[in-house]
């Protein structure tokens, strides 16, 4: 083997070694987010697979919380439940690529994501009807103890984006959690709604304002509802809901499946 081969493949094998090190440490512009396939050159996030799978939520759907129905008018859950918020606008179903998204997302410190995740809530909220004009951007705020240990506030990036994208004012303290709650996502139903009742309050007057809360995830409905509460009772005319996905309305919870097997 000469010299200048034995260079050559030296420096392809060096090239290989960086570019799987970049794929460990930066995951989000190499491999795809949802199902770890390496993207192809115009793919971005997620490949064209997984993206075909994300489709936005069209009518019907319920016309308080956005849950996909086979009926015009409102889901059960929302019959049965008082909502403080006027209506919720999920951009699409918690399940497959999107579903895998927000896990990284969220879990895996893919702040990488926020860009696409946001907009595909911004893409949802333009087919949207009754969308106000000029609302307040507010995130669910993150409880202190989860904040210190995921390093940031999922809710808080996807506002930041739908901000940036419609030009919308954002408040990221406009609502702050007084006290601690259990992850939403261990519980079931009822200890949802129990976990964060009570559990928010407005840090600022919101005497005649719109808000557009925004939040990664809708399931029951529990943390928009306690949200939504607090921020009117600070004033707020009106609270709107954007959530990037809708789950199911009957979760069991981690610690309840666990308890169980």
């Amino acid at each position: 083997m000469s010299r200048s081969d034995s260079q050559g493949r030296w420096h392809n094998l060096k090239s290989e070694i960086a570019e799987a090190l970049l794929g460990l440490l930066f995951p989000g512009p190499i491999f795809c987010a949802a199902c770890g396939a390496r993207l192809e050159r115009n793919d971005e996030y997620v490949c064209s697979a997984c993206r075909a799978q994300i489709i936005l939520l069209s009518e019907p759907m319920c016309r308080r919380c956005g849950r996909p129905i086979s009926y015009p008018g409102f889901c059960t859950q929302c019959c049965l439940r008082e909502r403080s918020f006027v209506r919720s606008w999920p951009a699409a179903a918690y399940r497959g690529a999107l579903r895998q998204c927000l896990h990284r997302f969220k879990y895996n410190y893919g702040v990488y994501l926020a860009p696409f995740l946001g907009m595909l809530l911004a893409k949802r909220l333009q087919q949207a009807d009754g969308v106000p004009t000029d609302p307040m951007v507010v995130p669910v705020p993150l409880d202190p103890g989860r904040m210190r240990h995921r390093g940031f506030n999922q809710a808080e990036l996807l506002a930041s984006e739908l901000a940036k994208i419609y030009g919308w004012r954002l408040h990221k303290k406009a609502l702050r959690r007084i006290r601690t709650t259990l992850p939403q996502a261990d519980l079931n139903v009822e200890e949802r709604w129990a976990n964060v009742s009570g559990a928010f309050a407005a840090t600022e007057k919101l005497a005649g304002k719109e808000i557009l809360l925004v939040d990664d995830i809708y399931t029951t409905g529990a943390t928009a509802e306690a949200a939504s509460q607090a921020l009117k009772e600070a004033g707020a005319c009106a609270v709107y809901v954007a959530t990037v996905a809708i789950a199911s309305s009957h979760p069991q919870g981690r610690r309840n499946k666990y308890k169980h097997k």
